[in-house]
């Protein structure tokens, strides 16, 4: 049976959700290569919330895009280091590098950029399964409007209802497992309490690689996703 596949990045681990036309499963693994070796045989795509494509200098259109797509809420995408910076050795030498600055949240995805291209340097495969997607974009494609804060308790209500609503029952792992973690700090599979949106975040990933079946809408429109900068999203 085939499967798609969600991948968020929960400050230590990846946590991956994997949706089939029955289920879904929450998992998290150490580095980005584990969930390739994990998942490649039977999944039929796999959409990472992190930037794969690098642009030589300046901005990624795609970002721009994602940002003006989502008007309040898009702050929520951050600007793409680009390729001479994320190779950088330190913080100075990427803010050399990347001419325009380097915000500290962009810094902080330079060492999950290098894992998606070096995933894409050794399999040559990778490249036409391991597609970029940001959650912010998917759920308000799919919702319509803008969302609240996924830090809220609205906000979080609002994306378990979005993907019940588009996803179907099969998706109900996924919310009981967030209601869990909302009301119990513990560990479980290495995801705390204040890590349940990228929960939903992965699971929204994982929902439009099986609801779009290979056809997605892309920023920018023209972008080939394979080997262009660019962001895959839900056409609905």
């Amino acid at each position: 049976m085939d499967s798609h596949v969600g991948v968020d990045w929960a400050s230590g681990s990846w946590v991956v959700v994997e949706a089939t036309t029955e289920t879904t499963d929450i998992s998290t693994e150490p580095s980005l290569l584990n969930v390739w070796h994990e998942y490649r045989d039977r999944a039929t795509e796999i959409l990472v919330d992190i930037p794969v494509h690098l642009e030589s200098e300046g901005n990624r259109k795609c970002d721009q895009e994602a940002k003006d797509f989502l008007g309040s809420r898009g702050s929520t995408v951050f600007w793409t280091p680009n390729s001479d910076a994320v190779t950088a050795h330190d913080y100075d030498d990427a803010v050399a590098k990347n001419t325009r600055g380097l915000g500290s949240h962009s810094w902080g995805l330079i060492p999950r950029i290098r894992e998606v291209n070096a995933l894409l340097d050794e399999f040559d495969t990778a490249r036409a399964t391991v597609y970029e997607s940001h959650p912010e974009v998917c759920f308000k494609a799919y919702h319509g409007d803008d969302l609240p804060s996924k830090k809220s308790d609205t906000g979080l209500e609002a994306r378990k209802e979005c993907l019940i609503k588009h996803g179907g029952d099969t998706f109900q792992p996924v919310l009981d497992l967030a209601d869990e973690r909302q009301t119990n700090s513990q560990w479980h599979h290495r995801i705390q309490s204040g890590r349940v949106d990228d929960v939903l975040d992965a699971a929204i990933l994982a929902l439009t690689a099986r609801e779009s079946n290979g056809t997605y809408s892309t920023l920018p429109a023209d972008a080939d996703p394979t080997c262009d900068p660019s962001i895959v999203y839900p056409s609905v």
